[in-house]
């Protein structure tokens, strides 16, 4: 049994028939209930509302309907359909199949508990299983028989294989009664792989990329599973081949009863495999479960980084204080910023002391101090900003200090000023300039020198 079940889930037959093929899928319709553990379907034990799901039916009337106690146990659905009718309960979204961790080429079963209530109708309800890319691909409905009405009862569909043009399964539970009216309760819709059901819905999801801010990865352990080794392998370019990372990579958990990590060694721009191997210990026949392989990215922007408009101002007295007001962001957080003084020696007088106050933060301030002469100069300062996936970003800002405001507007190459009429310097251009220049037109007309 366990043969075939390993030859299933790998998609390959011995030599010998049709014949054997059909023989093995039907052994394992048999033992499937006993033998593997599940996953429940999103909502699927409608425990408190039909949430996700959606109704429909054709023909004459039908209803369906949802129940908070009566289950098994708790909440259900209920579908009711009269002679010549169909009703059915379908999930409004599917189960993404990169989101529950299954790929392609799997075998799965849908299994629910089934209730025919109050009715003598024991053979008209159906479990269906859909595949789905942007639309459905096929599908696979199988019958269901109750053995008597008003009895909870387990039920599965046959061993369906998902397409390689699949993307995710869609969960369907059907009533078509045939000769009189029929009402079926359905609870706990699950999906099973034949031969023990691996762990699945693998956090982040298969091909996502992860939030280096929260180095987390996680998983659902299947029903009866009480231990799990976890294996991963990075890679730095996207590998060519199928990836084994417990032959490749680092066992990072052994025997671990948790399911999630933190796995401080992922890092940034790599491409991550994982697998879960669980030990079925409610189930010694079955013992270790092989995960399937999961990936992720860990692709990462560096920061934006912004260290402010350059300046061009006006010195005053010694100590000088400079404002620097910057901006940055990173989807994953920042974890340090660092200002650094990179002026030039020639750019300042050597005897003037530049202190940045504050080395450590987004903004800062900065204290240009000369007790000798004074605090003119072109000072640079640049901002390294390092985000949580250790990816650094740097920017520069300029802050030209200089002894008068026409200096500095001159320098500026936003400032429209030209000096015209400004002759001291001050950027205004009002009586004082006047008195200059009646002092300089008084002078020039003076017997003593010759005017230009």
């Amino acid at each position: 049994m366990f043969v075939a079940v390993s030859l299933m889930m790998k998609g390959k037959w011995p030599k010998g028939g049709t014949e054997m093929k059909n023989l093995l899928v039907l052994l394992l319709v048999f033992a499937i209930v006993s033998t593997a553990s599940a996953t429940l379907v999103t909502n699927g034990d409608f425990t408190t509302n039909m949430a996700g799901w959606n109704a429909a039916g054709g023909g004459a009337p039908w209803g369906a309907e949802h129940s908070t106690i009566g289950g098994n146990p708790g909440g259900y659905a209920v579908l009711w359909t009269n002679t010549g009718a169909w009703s059915v309960w379908y999930q409004v979204g599917v189960e993404d199949l990169n989101t529950l961790g299954i790929p392609v080429g799997t075998y799965v079963i849908l299994q629910a508990d089934v209730n025919a209530i109050g009715t003598s109708l024991l053979t008209d309800a159906s479990l269906k299983i859909e595949s789905w890319a942007s639309a459905k691909i096929e599908e696979l409905a199988t019958p269901v028989t109750i053995a008597s009405n008003n009895t909870w009862e387990t039920h599965s569909t046959t061993p369906y294989l998902i397409p390689s043009n699949a993307t995710a399964l869609k969960a369907v539970l059907v009533s078509i009664p045939t000769t009189a009216a029929g009402r079926y309760g359905f609870d706990n819709i699950e999906i099973l792989v034949p031969g023990g059901t691996p762990a699945l819905r693998p956090v982040p999801i298969v091909g996502a990329g992860m939030n280096l801010a929260n180095k987390v990865i996680s998983w659902t352990n299947p029903q009866g599973a009480v231990n799990a080794d976890v294996y991963m392998v990075g890679f730095t370019e996207l590998p060519a081949y199928a990836p084994n990372p417990q032959a490749e990579g680092t066992m990072i958990a052994q025997n671990t009863t948790a399911q999630s990590l933190t796995v401080p060694s992922i890092v940034a721009n790599k491409y991550y495999y994982w697998v879960v191997d669980v030990n079925m210990a409610a189930n010694p026949a079955v013992n270790v479960v092989p995960g399937f392989v999961w990936n992720f990215q860990t692709f990462d922007s560096p920061p934006n980084v912004n260290a402010g408009a350059d300046q061009y101002l006006v010195a005053t007295t010694s100590p000088m204080t400079l404002t620097l007001n910057a901006a940055a962001s990173d989807d994953h957080g920042i974890s340090t910023y660092a200002w650094t003084d990179i002026t030039a020696a020639a750019d300042k007088d050597p005897a003037t002391v530049v202190t940045i106050n504050s080395p450590s933060t987004e903004d800062t301030t900065v204290t240009l101090t000369n007790t000798t002469g004074g605090v003119t100069g072109y000072y640079q300062f640049t901002l390294t900003v390092t985000d949580a996936a250790s990816q650094t970003a740097a920017d520069t800002v300029v802050v030209g200090v200089y002894g008068t405001c026409a200096a500095a507007a001159i320098a500026d190459p936003d400032d429209p000023y030209d000096g015209t009429g400004d002759l001291n310097g001050d950027c205004k251009v009002d009586l004082y300039d006047f008195d200059s220049f009646a002092d300089r037109w008084l002078d020039c007309d003076s017997l003593r020198r010759t005017c230009p």
